[in-house]
């Protein structure tokens, strides 16, 4: 597709340092102020990897990270879990432990008294990991991810790592069971404490997949890119939460970014950011792409600053006038199937940079169009 020449310039600039060590896998969200940071793999004093149930948040208005103390005990570690906030409270669904396997267990955690509280409910998903969620009011959306199917065969695509991420071996309990990527769409309310299904009034549901973007724009949830069963992707597909129907007619305009997960994509207005990724051969990107929902167009931003070195598996928030982007991974190796590079920067983008701009009229080559 043709590039859609455009004036939006975004410039990176240096947030804070993070004085706790680099990890990856993580899950965040934003709450208040503050961008949390939930879990994932760091390394121990005895150069080991292990999963943390460390909690860290970084306030944007003070632009300090610290750790937060809790006043009971934590749910276990693990990496590529879904959080999302309600309130004062972060609702934490799903994992990976490399002790206990893929993980269905629900916790929420308050803000405000700093308690951890196990969320017990009917009728949620199965274990899984690198699932994405995001609220809209008072409801937690949940797609996607990849795990056990217990009833349903892997299909095989012919890739060894299975699930897009480096994982060294299957859990003992899980090793019997069959893999795959899921398409479900969950929603949690955190009002009735209660899970369901939303019944979907078309067709059009993503193909299954794990490691996708996910946010909201009003009341619709976007998803971009992932991995699914084939390959790594960069489609892009909405959900009406009210009128409960897939967009059946986005004709997109502009190149789309390429084909990428373990990025992020964040709703800023009616627009969304997406940052970062893995791609088909395992390469890292570092490029800004654009995508607005009014007008289904998909916009390359002009990069400067100090552009952060590409990476995937960041953790990124929009807090007021800031996007907010926290460490990542790097430098795959085919070899030993990991990336090589764990990232501990922190590093912001300006929202009104973001929604200014747009298309020039101008073709490429720097004709305009005719009118």
């Amino acid at each position: 597709m043709e590039v859609i020449e455009n004036d939006i310039a975004v410039e990176w600039g240096v947030a804070a340092d993070n004085p706790f060590k680099p990890r990856e896998g993580q899950c965040c969200c934003v709450c208040g102020s503050k961008l949390y940071v939930y879990g994932g793999v760091i390394q121990t004093n005895d150069a080991e990897m292990t999963e943390t149930k460390e909690m860290l948040n970084f306030d944007a208005e003070t632009m300090v990270w610290q750790k937060v103390a809790y006043k009971n005990e934590a749910p276990p570690p693990r990496s590529a879990a879904a959080l999302s906030c309600v309130g004062n409270k972060l609702y934490m669904f799903g994992g990976l432990n490399q002790t206990c396997g893929w993980l269905g267990d629900f916790h929420v955690f308050d803000t405000e008294t700093r308690t951890w509280s196990s969320v017990q409910a009917a009728d949620g998903p199965c274990p899984r990991d690198k699932l994405q969620s995001v609220a809209i009011g008072t409801k937690i959306y949940f797609f996607g991810g990849f795990g056990p199917k217990a009833t349903l065969a892997m299909e095989d695509d012919g890739d060894e790592e299975y699930e897009d991420e480096e994982d060294d071996e299957l859990p003992g309990d899980q090793e019997a069971a069959e893999f795959g990527w899921f398409n479900d769409l969950y929603v949690f309310d955190t009002v009735t404490n209660k899970w369901s299904q939303p019944l979907q009034m078309n067709l059009g549901v993503p193909s299954p997949r794990a490691a996708h973007g996910l946010c909201a724009v009003g009341k619709s949830l976007v998803i971009m890119g992932g991995r699914d069963t084939e390959d790594r992707q960069n489609d892009i597909h909405i959900f009406d939460t009210e009128t409960r129907k897939w967009d059946m007619d986005i004709n997109c305009k502009g190149r789309p970014p390429s084909p990428r997960s373990f990025h992020t994509i964040s709703a800023v207005g009616d627009r969304v950011v997406v940052l970062g990724g893995r791609g088909k051969d395992n390469q890292h990107f570092d490029d800004v792409s654009i995508f607005s929902l009014d007008t289904k167009e998909w916009y390359q931003a002009t990069v400067k600053g100090k552009v952060p070195s590409g990476r995937g598996q960041q953790s990124v928030g929009v807090i007021g006038d800031k996007l907010i982007m926290f460490g990542g991974t790097s430098n795959f190796s085919a070899e030993i199937m990991q990336c090589q590079a764990t990232h501990n920067d922190t590093v912001l983008l300006r929202t009104e940079d973001i929604l200014g701009g747009g298309p020039t009229g101008k073709k490429p080559n720097g004709h305009a169009e005719a009118s």
